[in-house]
């Protein structure tokens, strides 16, 4: 019995003297900190590369990677009967096609077509033709994040654009479109200029080029990096150039590597003065992608389709 009473005695007094070691700690450390002195931090984070020449270099990496687009203004007005580029209201599709519809028989959401001979030549685009893009009406808007080969959405290429007619809107309208109502229902011609199309800040190619900065590179260089790339955009409706993502890049999750080829970039619109306004989840992209093989074909059943939001 007294060795035990010993024993607990001498933890008690190693405790005791270990709280007070800790308590003088404290104190130094409160010392230090009201006089303005900063901790050292530990010789695994301690960074003395040259960040601003770093950056730089990055910086014009990225911008090597620039490739030419297609950026696509929405013009005042309903869309007329031909087939010309539009955004929402009423598509133009074969005479005796059905509207395209998903597994249950609801009717797409028709978002855009681009009619090719509006358009400045694109290296690798067609010449001439309408490819149109429509998406389920469902609170993901059809998206597996990604879908893939027509699941979830619909892409479809006419050649022949005199043979396309457009077609009325649906009765009933759609619960989930990522249009507001005046854009829905009356759509707006779209018109095409060249640009420039930079990687997305969010991409892999923009990942590789950072790797292993964090948390070493000053915040304020990174982000002047990434509102550059931003910036660059060739527009918020765009093909060609590269993908934009608010948050990853997709193809990071093992999706086929070759889609490279932008067939259409949403991105987020408010405009007050024609009263439209293109919302995916928050201020979010939405992209459509193929490969650069399947494009020269003519072939869109491999398309890939995302979109992600902040």
């Amino acid at each position: 019995m007294g060795n035990l009473i010993g024993a607990l005695a001498l933890v008690a007094t190693i405790a005791v003297v270990g709280f007070i070691l800790w308590r003088e700690r404290q104190g130094e450390k409160a010392d230090d900190y009201f006089a303005g002195k900063k901790p050292t931090p530990p010789k695994s984070r301690q960074d003395d590369r040259d960040w601003p020449a770093i950056v730089q270099d990055a910086r014009n990496k990225a911008a090597a990677l620039a490739r030419p687009a297609i950026a696509l203004t929405m013009a005042k007005g309903p869309v007329a009967d031909d087939a010309h580029s539009s955004i929402g209201g009423r598509p133009s599709l074969p005479a005796d096609a059905p509207w395209p519809q998903d597994a249950n028989g609801k009717p797409m959401i028709f978002l855009a077509q681009i009619n090719y001979a509006d358009m400045p030549p694109l290296d690798g685009y067609p010449a001439q033709g309408v490819l149109s893009f429509f998406v389920m009406d469902d609170n993901l808007n059809g998206c597996a994040f990604p879908s893939l080969a027509n699941k979830g959405f619909h892409v479809a290429y006419h050649e022949d654009a005199e043979a396309l007619v457009r077609q009325d809107l649906p009765d009933g309208g759609w619960e989930f479109t990522p249009f507001n109502d005046e854009l829905t229902l009356k759509g707006r011609r779209l018109t095409g200029q060249v640009a420039t199309g930079p990687v997305s800040p969010n991409s892999t190619a923009v990942r590789e080029l950072t790797e292993g900065w964090y948390p070493d590179c000053p915040g304020e260089l990174w982000d002047t990096l990434h509102e550059d790339l931003t910036a660059a955009k060739p527009s918020e409706i765009y093909y060609g150039g590269h993908p934009d993502f608010t948050q990853e890049d997709f193809r990071r999750t093992g999706t086929d590597p070759e889609l490279s080829e932008v067939l259409l970039q949403l991105g987020f619109v408010l405009d007050r003065e024609t009263g439209v306004e293109i919302c995916w989840g928050d201020t979010g992209e939405a992209c459509f992608l193929t490969s650069k093989a399947d494009l020269a074909d003519r072939r869109f059943d491999k398309v890939a389709y995302n979109w992600d939001c902040s």
